[in-house]
């Protein structure tokens, strides 16, 4: 069964990141109208990084996968 706590979590995160990347995007608009060039180039390197971020975050929340617990005594032997 799928801990509900770690896909709060990653839907905080995800939220987070798109507020982030609506920020950036103001300031690559900013940047562009005041042909701050070198700004520009950074800001679409941050936004480029959040969009990878952000996609993998919704692959997390889309496909979760959790492994075995570990209970404190279980042995496993390899055949």
């Amino acid at each position: 069964m799928a801990d509900p706590r770690l896909a709060i979590h990653a839907d905080d995160h995800a939220t987070g990141l798109e507020l982030q990347l609506n920020e950036l995007n103001g300031q690559l608009e900013r940047a562009r109208a005041q042909g701050r060039s070198a700004d520009e180039a950074r800001l679409q390197q941050q936004i480029g990084e959040l969009v990878d971020e952000l996609a993998q975050t919704a692959e997390a929340i889309a496909n979760p996968h959790w492994d075995r617990p570990v209970f404190h005594g279980d042995v496993h032997h390899a055949a």
